[in-house]
């Protein structure tokens, strides 16, 4: 998943000043092991007594995260070190 251009780079010096994300990396639908997880979490969610609707939205709700995750993955590589810190 997610952010593989980010990995291994150095914004060390101050050449890097903008992070800029092109597409959203969700994981690969057709994956079996994301379909059994999403079946899995929806399972669970319905089991603690959320409805139909609530319960299949809890899948959903799962694959939008491991997005959000991976971003924020990659995001966050660009600011380690000093890159946040005003001058």
């Amino acid at each position: 998943m997610g952010g593989k251009l980010s990995e291994g780079l150095n914004f060390s010096d101050e050449l890097a000043r903008l992070v800029v994300l092109v597409g959203i990396p969700f994981p690969n639908l057709a994956s079996a092991e994301l379909r059994e997880r999403m079946k899995y979490v929806s399972k669970l969610a319905a089991r603690n007594g959320r409805n139909a609707a609530e319960a299949k939205n809890a899948g959903n709700e799962l694959y939008e995260n491991l997005a959000m995750r991976a971003v924020n993955q990659s995001i966050g590589k660009a600011g380690c070190g000093n890159f946040w810190v005003s001058r």
